[in-house]
């Protein structure tokens, strides 16, 4: 009998669970998977009984859950390890922020405890310059940015990229949404 998909899925991830060092993946793995739930989704349109569409719905959430799991343990060992390169080409895409934020912490720790104060006034900076991009949910009138300057006024639907304080305001207040770009995720 052949294997499933989520029969293979369980199966490297047991394994990769069993292994200290990262076991090897084929370079087309994440994209098999993402075809096959692609093909999943499909297959629960219209026409589907209740029972096939529960089913799927089901697969579906199993596949998120190991694939959720292997992707966090892979990154967690290849971190430690120091043993990115052995990761696949998406998975070092994941794990690029995780360095990043890392490289970034470490950095105001240093700054900090040794008496840098233009690398704090750098990253206070570059914070207060940093843009998101939003949806509006309703009509906002003009507002004025951190920046001082003047945006707006928004109609709901509208998109734009504004200060990120102003952005963390109206997103809490369920007045935006954010909207994540390609460059983004």
């Amino acid at each position: 009998m052949a294997e499933t998909t989520l029969e293979y899925l369980k199966r490297r991830l047991d394994s990769e669970i069993s292994s200290e060092t990262l076991m090897p993946l084929p370079s087309d793995f994440y994209s098999t998977l993402s075809t096959y739930s692609q093909k999943l989704k499909r297959s629960a349109g219209s026409g589907s009984s209740e029972v096939s569409v529960r089913l799927i719905a089901s697969q579906a959430k199993m596949i998120e859950s190991m694939v959720r799991q292997l992707l966090k343990l892979r990154a967690k060992k290849a971190m430690r390890q120091n043993a990115l390169l052995q990761l696949l080409p998406e998975e070092r895409y994941v794990c690029s922020a995780e360095q990043k934020f890392q490289r970034r912490f470490e950095t105001m720790v240093e700054a900090v405890s040794s008496g840098q104060p233009s690398f704090i006034e750098f990253a206070h900076a570059s914070e207060s310059q940093r843009s998101i991009t939003v949806r509006f949910v309703k009509r906002i009138n003009e507002l004025v940015g951190l920046d001082m300057k003047h945006y707006g006024p928004f109609d709901a639907d509208d998109v734009a990229s504004i200060p990120a304080a102003s952005a963390d305001i109206l997103i809490a207040g369920g007045d935006a949404v954010e909207v994540y770009t390609r460059d983004d995720v």
